[in-house]
């Protein structure tokens, strides 16, 4: 009778046990999903707008210059950007045998391609990129050297001989950084070199610089950098 007993007893806790793990294994249809969405992180859409700080400050400092830069860009998708500046520069150039004053505005058109791999809720960026870029200005002599007995030069004050609608097309490559500190607030950082297209110039002399393109060397090369805080509008996420 107590074998009896016994072998009820263990069989009667073997089907229990059985029962309570079929208990706790869940159905097919009741496996949730990974928790793999959890780390997909959605884009902001939407403008970004800002402005370079170099620019004014070099304002503040120095007498002979003056110059103001909007920088925007508009995400196409998780990597892709278009992305432009809009500008006005006022710059005395000290050159060998003169000096001029060139004012007027430029225009840069381009992308910006995102290197950087961005996890949970990171929007940074590190690109390369490139831009076309043209400037409308004036170019007005303030001084020029005349070459008297050899090797002697005679300043010459001029009147102010100005030079109207002169113009300059140019290609960049861009390089340079964007970091949010904030809630869709970044500051950035970029650099340019650039090759000259086209440019008219003056009638005796040579155009040595450009709004936006800054000094343009001999053979027709330049380069620029700026800092920028900007601000996307957020619109959209996708």
């Amino acid at each position: 009778m107590l074998k009896f007993i016994i072998s009820s007893l263990i069989v009667f806790t073997s089907l229990t046990c059985t029962s309570q793990i079929k208990t706790l294994e869940p159905k097919d249809d009741t496996i949730k999903k990974d928790s793999i969405k959890a780390f997909y992180n959605p884009k902001t859409y939407g403008l970004r707008i800002g402005a370079d700080l170099t620019k004014p400050a070099i304002s503040f400092i120095e007498d002979d210059y003056n110059g103001l830069e909007i920088v925007t860009d508009w995400r196409i998708n998780t990597r892709l950007f278009a992305a432009g500046e809009i500008g006005y520069t006022k710059n005395t150039n000290n050159e060998d045998y003169f000096t001029h004053t060139a004012r007027g505005t430029y225009l840069k058109v381009g992308i910006n391609y995102n290197l950087y791999t961005n996890w949970l809720e990171m929007d940074n960026e590190t690109f390369l990129g490139m831009r076309y870029g043209t400037s409308f200005f004036n170019n007005e002599i303030n001084q020029y050297e005349i070459a008297q007995y050899g090797d002697y030069f005679d300043p010459k004050k001029t009147t102010g001989t100005k030079y109207t609608n002169l113009n300059s097309h140019w290609l960049e490559v861009v390089a340079g950084l964007k970091v949010e500190t904030f809630k869709n607030l970044f500051l950035g950082f970029m650099i340019s070199v650039s090759k000259l297209i086209t440019t008219n110039h003056p009638n005796n002399f040579k155009n040595t610089y450009s709004p936006g393109m800054g000094e343009i060397s001999k053979n027709g090369t330049g380069a620029n950098f700026n800092y920028t805080i900007s601000y996307r509008i957020p619109l959209y996420k996708k």
